[in-house]
């Protein structure tokens, strides 16, 4: 395999790696505004 084919492969994966990890910081955004609505309803009674 030509240099430029592993480099441009790696940055292909690096593109995909990136896009995962931005999802996985949403996904984990939302569960934090969740989990907060929940204490809030359910422990400090704010109904």
């Amino acid at each position: 395999m030509r240099i430029e084919d592993h480099i441009a492969a790696l940055e292909d994966e690096n593109r995909r790696l990136r896009d995962d990890n931005e999802k996985l910081l949403n996904i984990i955004t939302q569960m934090k505004v969740t989990l907060d609505r929940l204490v809030n309803y359910y422990i400090t009674d704010r109904r």
